[in-house]
């Protein structure tokens, strides 16, 4: 191989190892950048929480096949629980995906205090 083949390659080798370092160092960047704070996320994470316990609490209040009543343990406990769930389950996602799972679960309870006449 020509010395000058030789250049060409090493200078095509750096050329695609600078660009991928960049490329690296932009995701990263706007990874960091994009991130939602703490306080806003942890108020997505509770505002789930709730609604999923209240659409809980509506839809397994009273089981029909048995005709009996379920009890719950108290709210403070299960809305602790719920929101660690949520929490953990939510670390990846956006505003956006969040504020749609939340109005499909708004959607849903609604429903359910339609149905149950409430």
């Amino acid at each position: 191989m020509s010395s000058n083949c030789k250049r060409a390659l090493e200078g095509l080798i750096s050329v695609c190892a600078g660009a991928a370092m960049l490329a690296g160092g932009i995701m990263a960047t706007a990874r960091f950048i994009y991130r939602m704070p703490l306080k806003e996320y942890r108020k997505y994470a509770l505002n789930m929480a709730v609604l999923d316990d209240e659409i809980c609490r509506l839809e397994l209040g009273y089981d029909e096949d048995l005709k009996r009543v379920i009890v719950w343990p108290e709210k403070s406990e299960t809305l602790l629980h719920r929101y660690d769930l949520f929490i953990e389950l939510n670390r990846f996602k956006g505003r956006k995906k969040l504020d749609e799972e939340i109005l499909v679960m708004e959607e849903r309870l609604r429903a359910l205090k339609e149905e149950a006449g409430e």
